[in-house]
């Protein structure tokens, strides 16, 4: 079984700090995800690139998100995603009415 974070990880402002991310940081955690060789296709679904810009935005190693409770991780990742939708979402609304 994986070692665990000793130290819960803060997440409850992780929205807050996403937005603080600019696009050079968005493709530094992409470059980091495909050398490792991630396959995904497009990848904000990939959930070790959320998990690494996620990293990033709190401040935190992305060892420290990687190795986090299972809960902990997808309350994470899920989040991202969401935050990473989000104008997809507003901006089919837009189109809609």
């Amino acid at each position: 079984m994986a070692e665990t974070t000793e130290k819960a990880i803060d997440y409850s402002e992780l929205e807050t700090k996403l937005e603080e991310l600019t696009a050079m940081d968005f493709q530094e955690c992409e470059r980091a995800c495909r050398m490792s060789a991630d396959p995904t296709p497009d990848i904000v679904y990939s959930g070790a690139f959320r998990a690494r810009l996620a990293a990033k935005a709190l401040g935190v190693p992305y060892q420290t998100v990687r190795t986090a409770d299972l809960k902990t991780y997808t309350a994470i990742i899920a989040r991202v995603l969401a935050f990473l939708l989000q104008s997809l979402g507003a901006e089919a609304l837009k189109q809609n009415t």
